[in-house]
């Protein structure tokens, strides 16, 4: 009954895309500091970024940084190695890697 009930629920959050908060993109946020590496982008798209995060050992955290906000017009990705408190800044969309996720 147990198993049947916790399957049942895994494939509710799989039809429905539900994401936990610390998965979760959040708009319109900054996280200062902390960060190690940093690149321009080909694409505008936070995705972009949050999977260079994923893909980086040491990445616990990142910030996109939109295009025409702070470094020009080119979109940017921060990644860092730490979780850093969020600031509201309309600048950015930031995450964070749940531990999970990490290597």
């Amino acid at each position: 009954m147990k198993k049947n009930l916790l399957f049942g629920m895994a494939g509710l959050v799989m039809a429905f895309g539900i994401q936990t908060q610390a998965e979760a993109m959040q708009w319109n946020t900054v996280r200062p500091g902390a960060t190690f590496r940093s690149f321009n982008l080909r694409v505008a798209a936070p995705e972009a970024c949050r999977d260079a995060c994923f893909n980086n050992r040491y990445c616990r955290s990142w910030t996109y940084v939109k295009p025409y906000t702070l470094y020009g017009s080119r979109p940017r990705c921060l990644l860092k190695d730490a979780v850093t408190p969020p600031r509201r800044d309309r600048c950015c969309v930031s995450g964070v890697i749940p531990p999970r996720y990490r290597y």
